[in-house]
């Protein structure tokens, strides 16, 4: 999946504006419980899990590390693995390292690309429920929250984001975005810490001599 599409529907969710009014209980119960937890929040760190699921095949890919977060728009994702990697998002700048290619993405983003995310996929952060309708899934266990978000548009390239809520702490456990294609990309945070003293220099970075630049 295309890493700026993630990190941008990523912080739209952790971003999540209060519910419309007209919503059902459960959603604005969730909503609201999301929404103070992440404004008392200055840092987050987790263990992440990311799959890949295609129609047919099942999970053809899977990858994990540790996520950095120092809100509201500083992350780092510590890729693990045979074919270890990271992304960096200082601001509006996101860098993308692959070692084993020797290679960094590098891009600027807009405040107008950072509004409409991936193919216009998002409308604007602070306009979750002008660009979404806004459902409670199904039960799940332990009280956890369950809310599909399905976009108004239909030229999106995706057709529902699935969020998971722990209720005691309003802490996103999983977020499932689902492609019209038919892939699922599922992102499972565990090992979560909050307001832990994250240093700046932790999302500042510099290109390692002799690594090919390539901004798209």
């Amino acid at each position: 999946m295309n890493r700026f599409i993630l990190l941008t529907i990523f912080l739209l969710v952790l971003t999540m504006p209060a519910a419309a009014q007209d919503a059902p209980d459960d959603v604005v119960s969730a909503m609201e419980l999301v929404n103070r937890t992440y404004k008392s929040l200055n840092t987050l760190k987790a263990h992440f899990v990311q799959t890949e699921e295609r129609p047919g095949v099942g999970i053809s890919n899977r990858e994990e590390g540790t996520l950095y977060f120092l809100l509201p728009d500083r992350m780092r994702w510590d890729y693990l693995g045979s074919k270890p990697h990271k992304v960096v998002i200082d601001g509006s700048l996101v860098w993308i390292y692959m070692p084993t290619r020797n290679q960094v993405l590098k891009k600027e983003m807009t405040r107008e690309e950072m509004r409409q995310g991936a193919a216009t996929f998002l409308g604007g952060l602070d306009g979750l429920e002008d660009e979404f309708t806004v459902q409670s899934g199904n039960t799940r266990p332990g009280g956890r929250y369950s809310l599909d978000l399905f976009p108004v548009s239909g030229k999106t390239p995706f057709d529902r984001i699935g969020i998971l809520i722990a209720p005691d702490t309003g802490i996103i456990e999983r977020i499932s975005i689902h492609h019209r294609i038919g892939n699922i990309t599922t992102i499972t945070f565990s090992q979560i810490e909050t307001n832990l003293p994250l240093p700046k220099e932790l999302f500042q970075w510099d290109v390692p001599v002799g690594t090919e630049v390539i901004e798209p």
